[in-house]
């Protein structure tokens, strides 16, 4: 081997041992990055706690006044002549004090002063002649019962005093009155009256429940209308508060018909029956009427005489003689004669207490068609209509109950 040849392997011998201390090295650095990068700092995984303590004796909490812009001042004025005092203490009566001057020990000439004694308190009002110088002495309060007005057994639901009937009268109910107990003309509400018809029943005076109705919007403070047709065998029946039936001649009702009838009158209802033939001796328009009560209400349908101390002739007007005559004794010249025996009395039929139905021989729906001398018949009417309205468990006063009810729940 040659010399030159030896050279060339030397030198390739020492390159080679760098090549692989640099690669070692290189290694050795990317290994300890890594190592560096992989395992967290123990500086970072250290929790700092810091604790503060407050000594309370030492340095105490407050809450610095607050600044007001302007200095607050009552604004005093005069108490002029003639303001009522308002007090509250045990009297018996509401009597108040107006003013009046005064010249008493430490009060100058010209004050005025207001007073009420009596009692359990005082309330004194004095006051100068100048602003700012008033001077108020307060009561006592104590608590004190008011008594009603009105008498326990005739007293009014409160509710039912304050309800806007006017703006109930929407048609949903048909009729709603509130009077006053203590003044039996002070009555409003609302009515509608209907005119019964039935299969075979045809009303005749088809003018006498306008006629009515016109004088019971004079006369009293019910608004009064007339509802459409009336069917017997109707549902819409057993809204109607009062139901008039008049006839001339001979009817009967179909057992639908009567059996409606007849839960009609047990739930509330009123009926005043009227022969528009009264001139006649029991004939076939009061024989028919009477058959139809009867088919109605089977043997609860008794007529009894209602008597002229009967509320129906007191409940608004006051007829103390009775009923008036009616068409009975009127002749073909609208004239009063004794043509058949007078009608003393109304009869009526009760059921618990309640007089559901009204039975008139009197043929009162051709008196209320007229124009003139029929101002005790048309009376009459009024009192039988306000009569149904308000009686005790009649469908008006049912309304009332069930609308006052759902106005407390």
């Amino acid at each position: 081997m040659s010399s030159r040849q030896s050279g060339s392997l030397t030198v390739l011998s020492r390159n080679r041992r760098l090549f692989h201390a640099g690669l070692a090295a290189s290694a050795a650095l990317h290994a300890l990055a890594l190592f560096l990068y992989l395992v967290p700092r123990a500086e970072e995984e250290e929790e700092v706690v810091a604790r503060i303590e407050w000594d309370e004796e030492k340095t105490p909490f407050f809450l610095p006044e607050p600044q007001l812009t302007r200095e607050f001042a009552f604004r005093k004025e005069a108490v002029p002549e003639g303001t009522p005092v308002v007090r509250s203490s045990g009297d018996r009566t509401t009597t108040t004090v107006g003013g009046r001057r005064m010249v008493s020990a430490g009060m100058p000439v010209g004050t005025r002063m207001w007073s009420r004694t009596g009692g359990s308190a005082e309330f004194t009002v004095a006051a100068g002649t100048g602003l700012g110088d008033a001077v108020v002495a307060m009561p006592r309060f104590e608590a004190v019962s008011i008594a009603s007005m009105k008498e326990p057994e005739r007293r009014i639901d409160m509710q039912a005093e304050f309800l806007d009937l006017s703006a109930i009268n929407t048609g949903k109910y048909k009729g709603m009155v509130i009077q006053d107990p203590t003044d039996k003309t002070n009555v409003t509400g609302f009515v509608y009256l209907a005119r019964a018809w039935g299969t075979i029943l045809e009303p005749s005076r088809p003018r006498a429940l306008l006629q009515l109705a016109r004088w019971i919007n004079n006369w009293t403070r019910i608004e009064a209308k007339v509802d459409e047709q009336m069917y017997l065998d109707s549902q819409a029946l057993f809204k109607a508060p009062f139901v008039y039936i008049t006839t001339r001649s001979a009817f009967e009702l179909t057992k639908h018909e009567a059996a409606n009838l007849g839960k009609y009158l047990r739930n509330g209802g009123f009926v005043l029956a009227d022969n528009d033939a009264p001139r006649l001796e029991y004939g076939p328009a009061e024989a028919s009427m009477k058959a139809m009560f009867k088919e109605a209400l089977g043997r609860d349908a008794r007529f009894v005489p209602l008597r002229d101390d009967n509320p129906i002739y007191h409940v608004f007007f006051d007829f103390d003689g009775g009923p008036p005559l009616g068409g009975e004794v009127l002749n073909a010249s609208n004239q009063y004669a004794a043509t058949r025996r007078p009608s003393y009395w109304l009869e009526g039929i009760y059921l618990r207490d309640r007089l559901v139905a009204v039975y008139s021989d009197k043929g009162y729906g051709a008196l209320w068609e007229r124009e003139t001398e029929n101002e005790p018949q048309l009376k009459l009417g009024v009192n039988l209509v306000v009569f149904a309205l308000t009686q005790k468990g009649s469908i008006a006063q049912q309304q009332i109950d069930f609308y006052n009810q759902a106005g407390r729940q």
